[in-house]
């Protein structure tokens, strides 16, 4: 009886968690395009990826909406941004809703010309729907430097 169980959870449960990884691997990618979308101020690719509805709490807590995210990010606006690494990625998916949270690390420049090295951790929230995956928020928290 037991091997009768195990064949039926192969069979029932094998697919969903290939269905799981590959919405895991798609919110990653989704957040991979908005980060390298912001980056590079391209308002078109950071369109594609956002929700109608998206809104993100920033760094400093303010609560932006989508134009305002958008506008930020406007070609002719561009400032130098400094290179992000990310760590501590992490996916969780309830059914069509997925949440990454991550670590961005990054150096910024002081004016001795030296850099201080600082991070945040960034949790976004991917929601899937008929035209596949797209962000409907994110929060920024920074992370006190050690001490």
């Amino acid at each position: 009886m037991s091997l009768g169980f195990a064949a039926v959870w192969l069979l029932v449960g094998a697919p969903a968690v290939a269905a799981a990884s590959a919405d895991t691997v798609s919110v990653e990618r989704l957040v991979d395009r908005f980060n390298a979308a912001r980056s590079a101020f391209d308002e078109a690719a950071l369109d594609a990826t956002l929700a109608p509805d998206y809104e993100e709490i920033s760094p400093v807590g303010d609560v932006d909406e989508r134009a305002k995210v958008l506008g930020f990010y406007r070609a002719a606006d561009r400032q130098p941004v400094p290179v992000m690494q990310s760590s501590d990625r992490h996916v969780v998916l309830r059914g069509a809703t997925g949440v990454e949270t991550e670590r961005l690390s990054f150096a910024m420049p002081r004016p001795d010309g030296t850099t201080v090295t600082r991070a945040i951790r960034v949790r976004y929230v991917a929601m899937r729907g008929k035209d596949g995956w797209r962000l409907v928020s994110a929060q920024y928290t920074p992370i006190p430097p050690a001490r």
